[in-house]
């Protein structure tokens, strides 16, 4: 005897993302104090002072003012923070 299925599909419910990458759309907000941000430091200067981000999900460089820097392809091979 068949199992009968429901009509009713299921409904995921959809979560609004707060902080989007915008190349990947995956969520950068951790909580209220936190981000998922990868800062990127300038390791040449004495301060080192911060020059930009990267994703977590895409591995994408940015600037401080969210403008692309480098886009790493999908064959790449890094070290993970």
């Amino acid at each position: 005897m068949e199992k009968e299925q429901s009509l009713s599909p299921i409904k995921k419910k959809k979560i609004k993302i707060k902080d989007p990458c915008p190349v990947c759309d995956r969520e950068l907000h951790f909580n209220s104090r936190y981000s998922r941000r990868i800062g990127i430091f300038d390791t040449l200067s004495l301060n080192h002072h911060i020059i930009g981000w990267a994703c977590p999900h895409c591995d994408t460089e940015f600037d401080k003012s969210d403008n692309i820097m480098y886009i790493y392809g999908q064959d790449f091979i890094q070290g993970k923070s």
